[in-house]
C-alpha cells in the first residue's frame, strides 16, 4: 500500500491478513517516492480548494431546491480523492504480485487506470452538471419579477437610455447593478439580442453577458430589501464556485492518472484491444454506488 499520502477522511486499513495463518498483520510501508508527493499535494490543494468552498459557501444555508444540485456536485468532487488513491492502492498490488507475468500485469494496470480515468471523467461531469442546474435554479430567484406591463415599460426606459449611447455593452454592465426592472431586464436574454441587433461581436456580447450576470448578482446578494433574493443570489455565486471545483478535480485527476501511468510505464494506447475473455480482468477502481470518501478493504 502506497504510504505517507493525503487521503479521505475515512483511511484505507492498514492490516492485511496472513495466508497460512489467517493473524492480522501491519502492513510495511514503502518508501516515499516523487508519485507519493504529488499525490499528497494535490489532494491536499484539491481539499483545501472544497472547504474554501464550503466555509464561503455552506450548503446548508442555501435555499432549495438548487441546494440539492449543490450538495450533488460536493458529492461527487468527494469521490475524487477515493478514486485517486483506491487507483494508486491496486496497482501496487498489482505491481507486488510477483505471480503474474509482466505483459499480464501492464495489461491489467492499464485495464485498471482506464477504468479510473473513465470514471473521473464522469465524477467531474457530474460536478459540472449539477453546478450548472443549480446556477440556473438560483438565478431565477435572485432577479425581481415583472409583470407583463413592467417588463414592457423597463424596456422602453431600457432603450432610451441604451439607444442614445456609443458604449452600449458598458452602459448594460452599469445597468445590471441597478436593483430595479431595467436591472433585471438587461440580464436577460433581452440583453443579448438587444447588443447583437447593435452589431456587437457574439464573443464579445458572451464574455459582457458573464460580466453582467456577475455584476447583477453581487448587487441582489447585497441589498437589503429582499432577503429571498439575496440568498438565492448567493445561491448562485455557490454554483458559479463549484465550476471552479470541476476544472480542480479534473486537473488533479487528469496529472495523477497520468503521473501513474509515467510511474509504472503503462503508456495510453489510442485504441485498447479487447480483452481476451479467458484472461482475468484487472480490479475495477470504485463501484458507481460508493458515496463515501473512504476505502476499506
Amino acid at each position: 500500500m502506497p504510504g505517507n499520502i493525503w487521503r479521505p477522511s475515512t483511511p484505507a486499513t492498514t492490516t492485511g491478513r496472513t495466508a497460512d495463518t489467517g493473524h492480522h498483520q501491519e502492513r510495511t510501508p514503502r518508501t516515499v517516492n516523487a508519485l507519493d508527493s504529488e499525490i499528497s499535494t494535490m489532494l491536499a490543494a484539491l481539499k483545501k480548494a472544497t472547504d474554501q468552498h464550503t466555509a464561503e459557501y455552506p450548503t446548508g444555508q442555501l435555499p432549495p431546491p438548487g441546494r440539492t444540485y449543490v450538495n450533488n456536485a460536493l458529492n461527487a468532487a468527494a469521490t475524487i480523492p477515493t478514486l485517486i488513491t483506491s487507483a494508486y492502492d491496486r496497482l501496487e498490488t498489482l505491481r507486488a504480485n510477483d505471480t503474474l507475468h509482466p505483459d499480464g500485469r501492464k495489461r491489467m494496470m492499464d485495464e485498471l487506470l482506464s477504468d479510473a480515468e473513465q470514471k473521473a471523467d464522469e465524477k467531474v461531469s457530474q460536478i459540472e452538471g449539477n453546478a450548472t442546474v443549480a446556477r440556473a435554479t438560483f438565478i431565477t430567484g435572485a432577479f425581481p419579477k415583472m409583470t407583463k406591463g413592467q417588463e414592457m415599460t423597463a424596456r422602453e426606459d431600457a432603450r432610451m437610455i441604451l439607444d442614445r449611447d456609443d458604449n452600449p455593452i458598458g452602459t448594460i454592465s452599469r445597468l445590471a447593478l441597478r436593483q430595479d426592472d431595467v436591472g433585471a431586464l438587461v440580464v436577460t436574454q433581452w440583453g443579448q439580442d438587444y447588443l447583437r441587433s447593435r452589431g456587437c461581436d457574439d464573443r464579445d456580447i458572451k464574455t459582457a453577458q458573464a460580466a453582467i450576470v456577475g455584476q447583477a448578482l453581487n448587487g441582489a446578494a447585497g441589498q437589503v430589501a429582499d432577503n429571498d433574493r439575496a440568498e438565492a443570489a448567493r445561491g448562485a455565486m455557490a454554483a458559479q464556485s463549484l465550476t471552479g471545483i470541476a476544472g480542480a478535480a479534473a486537473q488533479v485527476a487528469g496529472r495523477l492518472l497520468q503521473s501513474m501511468r509515467e510511474h509504472y510505464g503503462i503508456p495510453r494506447v489510442a485504441t485498447a484491444r479487447p480483452r481476451d475473455p479467458r484472461r482475468p480482468a484487472a480490479p475495477t477502481v470504485l463501484g458507481e454506488d460508493i458515496d463515501t470518501i473512504g476505502l476499506t478493504y
